[in-house]
């Protein structure tokens, strides 16, 4: 083998090496490229399995809460309505009377005082006095009173049946004695008072802040008539 051909397979050799050597970087590089993206890739990926966990997490959080609060506020309700199922206290009246509005009797005499009560009266004509019951704030008889008319005819019956013309003849009086509009009272108890000639009962503003115990008596041959108004200072124990 001649010298120029040993040379040239020694070209030949070395530029194998360097092509090889070429490529070996090239897929290195290729390689260290496709790491990066892949760990790029997986750098993203936790990104998003953690922020995914962190929302879960809270909204774990604020369902939680949300149910604890839940069962208190019903709780607060039921604990409310049993309260208030408490302090009810339908009247049960002799005559059947019903009250259509709320039952509830506050026995609190807040939001009434003693001016306030008399200004239903004429206060020109009244007579005022005290009361050793704990329930009446002050007991007022008005001689002008007048009797109310009755439409009866034949012998009297005093009657606490709703509807009957002397029951409702009992109810005006009683209504007209303590100046209040049939759209604002309650007529808690209607009863006998000793005799079918007399009468009791006990009523209220509809807001409960004007409480009266009514005395009426039995005219002959003119009709019901007003005898006592007591204020009461509580409903409860009036009856």
């Amino acid at each position: 083998m001649s010298r120029r051909d040993r040379d040239f397979l020694t070209r030949s050799e070395s530029k194998r090496r360097s092509n090889r050597t070429e490529g070996r970087k090239k897929l290195d590089r290729l390689l260290n490229v496709l790491i990066a993206i892949v760990a790029v890739l997986i750098l993203i990926n936790l990104y998003f399995v953690f922020s995914n966990n962190e929302e879960k997490v809270q909204d774990d959080h604020e369902l939680q809460s949300s149910e604890n609060v839940a069962p208190n506020n019903e709780n607060d309700t039921e604990n409310s309505s049993t309260s208030n199922e408490e302090d009810v206290d339908n009247p049960n009246t002799d005559s059947n009377v019903k009250d259509e509005s709320n039952t509830d009797i506050s026995s609190s005499s807040e939001g009434s005082n003693e001016s306030e009560n008399i200004s239903n009266f004429d206060s020109k004509t009244i007579i005022v006095q005290g009361s050793n019951d704990p329930v009446v704030e002050q007991v007022i008889i008005d001689p002008n009173w007048q009797v109310t008319l009755t439409k009866q005819t034949g012998k009297h019956i005093s009657t606490y049946e709703e509807g009957h013309i002397d029951f409702e003849e009992k109810k005006e009086t009683i209504q007209n004695a303590v100046n209040l509009t049939s759209d604002n009272i309650i007529f808690w108890r209607i009863q006998n008072n000793g005799s079918s000639e007399n009468a009791i009962a006990v009523v209220s503003s509809m807001d409960k802040l004007e409480k009266y115990r009514v005395s009426i008596e039995w005219i002959e041959n003119q009709g019901w008539k007003p005898v006592k108004v007591e204020i009461l200072n509580d409903i409860e124990g009036a009856f």
